[in-house]
């Protein structure tokens, strides 16, 4: 080639057809996975809410309750009493026992992680069992089914944390003030303490706020509070946890 003659022009390629026909389709392959996997997961959140209807002894915090407390959920119908039991047990426990070692070859844990635990399971039935009136979910329809189950846990959870009480005293400590106020208390403290909680629980009903069920368990709270020690701030770590786990 000499020097007057020019290179040969080099002759630009064009974008190959194929392209036109596969990008899109990557394209939109991509976009309906996005919306795949958006949807699943607004359907996994939606999932993972938990249901709050039905019999208080079903609702979650109290079968994660009675599992954390009891190793495993008795029988339905005796959950409440299994549970107040475990809770005036625990009580009892962190007052009197003050070898850690000791306390936690009763009670699987140690005394500061036992406050916490009771602590946030009774906060948490105490929140499942608030109706929608005083910010919660339950219904009307639960309100009876509910004061009957946290009267149950009253009871037990009295009776295991001050048995030697009267029938009178075991009232007096464990049940709200609206419902000690109520003329004839005597009267129903001895039928509280009997067990014929479907014959009281119609009598306390009118007494209790909004918050029904709720109600009773903070009271539970407040008795548990009380006689939880300030040593290594159990008492503080119990109600931390619990007002934690309210609404």
């Amino acid at each position: 080639m000499t020097q007057e003659e020019a290179p040969p022009e080099r002759r630009r390629r064009g974008v190959p057809g194929w392209l036109f026909f596969v990008v899109p389709l990557i394209l939109s392959a991509a976009l309906v996975g996005g919306i795949s996997i958006a949807v699943r997961s607004n359907s996994d959140d939606g999932d993972s809410t938990p249901d709050l209807s039905g019999p208080p002894a079903e609702l979650p915090a109290v079968v994660d309750a009675t599992t954390q407390l009891l190793g495993a959920p008795p029988p339905a119908d005796a959950r409440a009493a299994a549970l107040g039991t475990a809770y005036g047990d625990v009580t009892v426990g962190l007052g009197t026992i003050t070898d850690d070692v000791e306390f936690a070859q009763q009670f699987e844990r140690l005394p500061d992680a036992e406050s916490k635990l009771v602590g946030r399971t009774l906060g948490a039935i105490q929140a499942q069992l608030t109706p929608a009136g005083a910010g919660g979910t339950r219904t009307a329809d639960e309100r009876n089914g509910d004061i009957l189950f946290a009267l149950a846990m009253s009871r037990a959870m009295v009776q295991a944390a001050l048995p030697d009480a009267s029938a009178r005293d075991q009232a007096l400590a464990v049940l709200p003030f609206s419902i000690q106020d109520l003329e004839g208390f005597d009267s129903l403290a001895a039928t509280f303490a009997a067990g014929d909680l479907a014959a009281l629980a119609p009598r306390v009903d009118p007494a209790l706020s909004d918050a029904g069920a709720a109600e009773l368990i903070s009271s539970i709270a407040f008795l548990m509070g009380q006689k939880i020690p300030a040593e290594d701030d159990l008492g503080k770590t119990f109600n931390t946890a619990y007002q934690a786990a309210l609404p």
